[in-house]
């Protein structure tokens, strides 16, 4: 199922193109790395597919309902609230389903209703049918989960009443890297997802985002953790995307064999220029040669001039 398409999107900061013409799309359970050149875009991408930054043109289309997640690099959680109070607001809506059934059980005890059967049917369908909601919805599960994730991000020491207000700048980071992930969103957007993290919880962060139901975009220099986690990297270079199939290993291997192709077919392109332009220095002023001269530039103008190779798999700063 396709959670997201971009087509046709450029972006301008003032007069300096950012983004060209890029389209890409995203399916369900697609793992998907952006990567590129430091300034390349990526954060701006980002941030263009969450609704944080306009573009100026081009199209993004996701199916109606379909949530997305998107955490900045380096986003601190800021709260006057405890970890666990502000863990479990991200579960409003269950806590909500929860007072519902208890009210229902409180009908459904209520001497007037038993009474008629009619009533009582009513309640019990409208019940059984919230019911399920919540079970489907992990109503049953929600505080397991919350522990879990918490457990995960290194917070298992701590006390969960804690103020956040009184935790650190990584502490926040990692605070708000576990509410997100708790609010399960169709496509999860990170940027530079694993820094303030140790070992043990990037391990955890790895694993957990291998079994996410769901779509993920992933901005990282780490490019281990890349490898463990994404199935696709889209690259940005020179204002355009390109599509390389696998992990981030499998795209360095790839982009090297198409830059050493391009760098040959330049390479050759750069030859015949050289050889077509001292033919029409040698033979343009010659009358004898300045018809062939004067072809030799008619063919020289309507090459399409490759751009250089640039490399930028080598370049790239990686972990």
């Amino acid at each position: 199922m396709i959670l997201l398409q971009v087509n046709q999107l450029t972006k301008y900061f003032a007069a300096d193109l950012i983004l060209s013409n890029i389209k890409f799309e995203i399916q369900n359970n697609d793992r998907v790395a952006l990567v590129g050149r430091n300034g390349a875009g990526k954060s701006t991408l980002l941030k263009i597919i969450a609704g944080i930054e306009s573009h100026e043109s081009g199209e993004i289309i996701r199916p109606k309902g379909t949530t997305i997640g998107y955490l900045a690099q380096n986003t601190g959680l800021e709260s006057k609230k405890s970890i666990w109070e502000e863990m479990i607001a991200v579960f409003a809506y269950l806590q909500n389903m929860e007072k519902d059934l208890r009210r229902l059980e409180e009908k459904m005890s209520d001497t007037d209703i038993l009474s008629s059967q009619a009533d009582y049917d009513r309640v019990l369908k409208e019940y059984d049918f919230l019911q399920v909601q919540f079970k489907e919805k992990g109503g049953y599960q929600y505080e397991s989960d919350i522990r879990s994730v918490l457990h995960g991000l290194n917070f298992h020491s701590f006390d969960y009443s804690t103020k956040i207000s009184t935790l650190s700048g990584g502490q926040k980071t990692r605070l708000a890297l576990a509410r997100l992930l708790l609010t399960r969103p169709d496509i999860l957007i990170l940027d530079e997802p694993t820094n303030h993290l140790d070992i043990d919880t990037l391990s955890w962060l790895e694993q957990y985002l291998q079994g996410y139901d769901g779509a993920i975009l992933i901005v990282s220099h780490d490019r281990y953790f890349l490898d463990k986690v994404v199935n696709q990297v889209y690259e940005i270079s020179r204002h355009q995307l390109e599509k390389f199939p696998g992990n981030y290993s499998s795209y360095l291997n790839k982009k090297a064999e198409n830059y050493e192709r391009d760098i040959k077919l330049f390479e050759k392109q750069q030859d015949e220029i050289s050889k077509l332009q001292d033919f029409i220095q040698r033979n343009l002023a010659r009358a004898s040669t300045t018809k062939r001269a004067q072809s030799r530039r008619k063919q020289l103008d309507k090459i399409d001039r490759m751009d250089k190779p640039m490399g930028d798999e080598k370049s790239a700063s990686f972990r």
